[in-house]
């Protein structure tokens, strides 16, 4: 990997001053401690701000600052007290932050942060310019420097320019509550790449994206005029070894003693946190009451050390947050407390990284419970210092964590009753049932670190990028026309469909949508033109295929691209070599969560397997469906497969298999015209390989990389019986 350079609000390191001496110490928060140790041990270098206000600065001072962070790979962006107060208290942690997390906002100083903000993240492409030069790889991060992408583009186009995004994103209807809302977008898209925790922030910015006029959105990507953006998710790890060996080393173990004698033999609940309102402390506090006050056998049994880490203290909010966390322990410890036990220790503190270890070593039960949360790595890094394998984890389902860390207790942090029965579970669990969960996600946690989650990342940003332009307009009188008009007047014409969603409407059980005669009868009249090659490209069997069309004189494309029976041909090709040997591990899960969801089934191809709930209701669907891509994932990874999701259908194929390989057969021919119909993400491939000159068209709603759009099976039917006629 070569160089790298790290663009964030705040460096690893914070500059503070005690007793008239500077000092650095190590910066608090998911980002500063997730990535500090891949920026040490490589020769990248961070680029942010130190930590305090120019004015508390002498020029002196400055200079020596910069000379020591120098020594850990840092460069400082000096910001002044206004630009502190309006760009990261302001705009930042006053609009962007509760905006992101679903909370409440107050707009009436918005105008004022904005420019602040706008004018901060000119200053950050000031520093990381004069520090560069072009053609380097520059990985912006968070919500701090939203526009920085774009003003880095505008300056180096042809840089290498990541985003990633450590919080959540919004819904479009959260977002639009930003009138800056497309400012922001663009700022984002002067990425070549955009990453996020999970699919569904992923998502949520792919959906805000459609609102762009200029620009076109298509699974995982955003196309614009010169450039591709690819949007896709990135789970962030931890640097798991760290923490293993933390829990062995000498002064963690005395301070583990420590902790030990301070509260006996009892069961210890952990909760480490920023003190912030997206943390969820006053629900967990008030569940903790609530356990107590219904289980009077564990008083004097079990203690809550509560790590609060001071947080954004300028601000009200937080102020009164703090408050109100404080009088509500400090009811809990008159109420239930006595003389010689209090059931909550109180530590308002940022403690060093040894004192924090110790408490995840001692601890018995992590309760992680934030409304939301991008990641939380705090989950991640007591699971891996647990090393005997005797603690467990209450975390919060709308925790970006909760999608990789399945083995934990996972709780709805808005219902006291699901927090009370996570408590009550986690403190009555078997020795055996600890282990497992314990040692599922620690082989979960050892295979993705930080230092693979930025190598993956980093690969990523410098793969080559596609470059196109496709604007998606419905396919009405005056296009439809020129088409037309384009298909008469070519002598190589190539037509290239799909199947089902788009020569046949969708059946609740796939196996009843055999083709009518008129179809059958159309696509054979489409065939005997002259001019015409006929491609059928589905994601069917090869028998059905066969079954159905094997008299046409067209071409078949079996199971997404796998298998291709070319016009006149008797046998089958594979695109790619077919491997089954992943099939016998899949395909139990599948059969298993198919006959736990009612309506559900599993369909069982050469490369392929499919796990159709189209007949399911909702409810069943939704929670294993799930619950099944969380199994799936660390498969994928072993066997090497491509997990999609589809019309009422999860799929799991080899990688390599798509109908953009496929379609290469043809498209190096010298065809004068393309048209291609799909309806969903397996067609994207093909929309994608084609030339910018071919006629794609996309059936049905969602996002595409196709040109026109038609919204049902009949008109497609309408549109082919006009290219029938002479």
């Amino acid at each position: 990997m070569g160089q790298v350079i790290i663009v964030a609000n705040r460096l690893p390191l914070s500059l503070r001053k005690v007793k008239d001496r500077l000092e650095f110490y190590p910066s608090t928060g998911g980002l500063a401690t997730g990535l500090s140790s891949f920026v040490s041990k490589r020769q990248n270098r961070w680029v942010g701000w130190p930590g305090m206000a120019s004015e508390d600065l002498t020029e002196s001072e400055k200079r020596w600052v910069v000379t020591e962070l120098d020594k850990h790979n840092c460069s400082p962006v000096f910001l002044s007290r206004r630009q502190i107060d309006q760009f990261y208290n302001g705009y930042s942690n006053q609009i962007l932050w509760p905006l992101f997390h679903g909370l409440p906002l107050k707009l009436d100083q918005a105008v004022g942060y904005w420019k602040s903000y706008r004018s901060v993240n000119k200053l950050f492409a000031e520093a990381v310019l004069a520090l560069t030069h072009s053609g380097q790889t520059i990985w912006v991060h968070d919500y701090h420097l939203l526009l920085l992408p774009q003003m880095l583009r505008a300056e180096r186009p042809n840089d290498h320019i990541g985003f990633f995004q450590h919080i959540p994103f919004p819904s479009i209807k959260g977002f639009n509550q930003l009138s800056e809302n497309k400012k922001i977008l663009r700022g984002i898209l002067g990425a070549d790449l955009v990453g996020f925790h999970t699919v569904a922030y992923a998502n949520n910015f792919l959906d805000a994206c459609q609102q762009l006029k200029d620009v076109v959105v298509a699974p995982g990507q955003v196309l614009l005029a010169a450039r591709v953006v690819k949007v896709t998710d990135f789970p962030m790890g931890i640097d798991y070894n760290k923490f293993v060996q933390a829990s062995s080393s000498p002064v963690v173990k005395k301070l583990a003693r420590e902790y030990k004698a301070k509260y006996g033999k009892r069961k210890i609940i952990l909760t480490v946190d920023r003190l912030d309102p997206t943390k969820g402390l006053v629900q967990r506090l008030e569940a903790y009451k609530e356990f107590l006050n219904s289980n009077p056998v564990f008083h004097g049994r079990l203690v809550m050390a509560m790590l609060a880490v001071p947080s954004r203290t300028d601000l009200l909010e937080y102020q009164i947050l703090k408050t109100n966390v404080e009088k509500l322990v400090a009811k809990i410890n008159h109420r239930f407390g006595s003389t010689t036990w209090q059931p909550i220790d109180y530590m308002y503190a940022s403690l060093p990284f040894e004192e924090v270890a110790a408490l995840y070593k001692v601890a018995d039960i992590a309760f992680i419970a934030p409304l939301m949360d991008g990641m939380n790595l705090v989950a991640k890094e007591f699971m891996a210092s647990k090393t005997n394998k005797k603690g467990i984890l209450i975390l919060s389902q709308t925790a970006g964590a909760a999608q990789e860390l399945t083995e934990a207790l996972l709780v709805n942090p808005l219902r006291r009753s699901s927090l009370v029965a996570g408590l009550n579970k986690a403190l009555n669990m078997s020795p055996q049932e600890l282990k497992q969960r314990a040692s599922t996600m620690q082989q979960q946690l050892a295979a993705s670190t930080v230092h693979k989650w930025a190598a993956n990342f980093v690969g990523t940003l410098n793969q080559p990028v596609t470059v196109g332009h496709r604007q998606t307009r419905l396919l009405k009188s005056r296009t439809l026309e020129q088409l037309i008009t384009t298909y008469r007047l070519a002598q190589h014409r190539l037509l290239l469909f799909d199947y089902d969603g788009v020569l046949s409407p969708f059946f609740t059980q796939p196996q009843h949508a055999s083709p009518p005669l008129h179809l059958s009868l159309l696509l054979g009249e489409l065939a005997a033109q002259e001019s015409n090659e006929v491609i059928l490209i589905s994601g069917r069997s090869k028998s059905d295929l066969e079954t159905w069309f094997g008299d046409l004189n067209i071409s078949l494309v079996a199971e997404h691209g796998a298998f291709v029976r070319k016009i006149g041909a008797q046998k089958w090709q594979s695109i790619v070599p077919v491997n089954h040997s992943w099939q016998s591990a899949v395909l139990p899960i599948l059969e298993f969560y198919a006959a736990k969801t009612p309506g559900a089934s599993v369909e069982v191809k050469d490369s392929a397997l499919v796990w159709h709930y189209r007949a399911a209701s909702a409810y069943f669907a939704q929670k294993y469906l799930v619950i099944l891509k969380r199994l799936l994932r660390s498969l994928s990874k072993q066997y090497g497969l491509t997990i999609y999701s589809g019309h009422k259908i999860l799929e799991i194929r080899q990688k390599g298999i798509n109908k953009g390989s496929a379609i290469t057969l043809w498209t190096q021919k010298n065809n004068d015209f393309v048209l291609a119909i799909g309806d969903d993400y397996t067609d994207e491939d093909m929309f994608m390989k084609l030339p910018l000159t071919a006629h794609t068209i996309k059936v049905g709603r969602g996002s595409t990389a196709a040109k026109y759009r038609l919204p049902s099976v009949n008109e497609v039917f309408d549109l082919l019986r006009r290219l029938c006629l002479k």
